[in-house]
């Protein structure tokens, strides 16, 4: 059996956008159909009207432009590597753990060791991949539900950077050309935003338009129609584990650059928002996890956020808001499946 053939058997037993799984093309243009998939940009757009009438002196500027891409740039890294995930089938909980393991693996080295950064960015890489696969392990060899799996993965590298970290806050000595790779500019845009962006083009180009990411995405619509269609099911949920956890621990990297600093609480942080964003992203444009949904709606989502903290709002409102757009999501999910 071809490839094609066996993506096309795999769509073919897996409802369509459209009423008893009719293809979207054969229904013609459904105005209200594409508002549902694309109410991201009108809310997102709403958003900067509202604060900007509400703070146009703060709001409407460069320096809070500029503030929200550095902000969610990590936000918008890791959700490229937690959409992978997804798209497999695989609800991974690890990567922001992973995410701050790394960055407390090379700002120690960097104290402890005359290693450069280049061999510690690497061991950060491979400590993260090897835990990866251990997880991978448990998933596709023992079956194990990749959400228990991934929580309990979370646990041991939260234990790991506990102790790195002795519950201390590690001040990496870091040279100054790797502080500008976090910290600086290309242009008008902070250099962490430009990796996020370049590495969400590279993620849309594989799972959109390569025939590995049509196998992904067969995986996480229905795994057992995959295998049924010789896909190899197991392979490919390896791959997307060890993809959002190196992913995560490149964003460690850079988080490391751009902080210059380590604790072991930094890279939890970013579960709530990076799990929100990747939802809210899977209700939008594609019906389904895509790269363009997951970038939107963290940027989205963080505008919101900026315009609340500039208001003069407590710092709760952040989770508050993150897991408010959570539940949203999901019920917006919910409700899609229903019909």
């Amino acid at each position: 059996m071809t490839e094609d053939h066996a993506l096309k058997t795999v769509r073919s037993r897996t409802p369509g956008p459209g009423p008893s799984g009719a293809p979207a093309s054969r229904q013609g243009f459904n105005p209200l159909g594409w508002l549902d998939r694309h109410v991201i940009l009108i809310v997102w757009a709403g958003v900067i009207v509202l604060f900007g009438v509400l703070r146009p002196d703060i709001f409407l500027t460069e320096l809070t432009v500029k503030t929200i891409l550095a902000d969610q740039a990590v936000t918008c890294a890791l959700a490229v590597g937690l959409t992978f995930a997804l798209a497999a089938g695989v609800i991974d909980l690890s990567f922001a753990a992973m995410a701050g393991l790394s960055m407390v693996i090379v700002t120690k080295l960097s104290i402890t060791t005359s290693l450069g950064i280049l061999p510690s960015a690497l061991i950060a890489i491979l400590v993260c991949a090897l835990l990866a696969m251990v997880t991978a392990v448990l998933v596709t060899w023992l079956r194990v539900d990749s959400l228990i799996a991934t929580l309990g993965m979370m646990s041991v590298a939260t234990g790991l950077t506990m102790k790195l970290t002795e519950a201390a806050t590690l001040t990496g000595k870091f040279s100054d050309s790797f502080a500008a790779f976090g910290q600086g500019y290309w242009g008008p845009f902070p250099r962490p935003f430009v990796y996020a962006v370049i590495l969400g083009v590279a993620g849309y180009v594989v799972l959109e338009h390569t025939p590995s990411g049509r196998r992904i995405l067969a995986v996480g619509s229905n795994i057992e129609a995959a295998r049924l269609t010789g896909i190899r099911a197991s392979g490919l949920q390896v791959t997307a584990i060890l993809v959002s956890s190196t992913v995560a621990a490149l964003v460690g990297i850079v988080l490391a650059a751009k902080i210059g600093q380590a604790t072991d609480t930094t890279g939890t942080g970013y579960l709530l928002p990076v799990i929100a964003a990747v939802f809210l992203g899977s209700t939008q444009f594609k019906g389904r996890v895509n790269v363009v949904g997951s970038l939107v709606s963290a940027l989205a989502i963080g505008t919101g956020i900026k315009g609340l903290q500039l208001l003069g709002t407590t710092p709760w409102v952040a989770d508050f808001f993150n897991g408010a757009v959570l539940l949203l999501a999901v019920a917006f999910a919910a409700r899609r499946r229903r019909q």
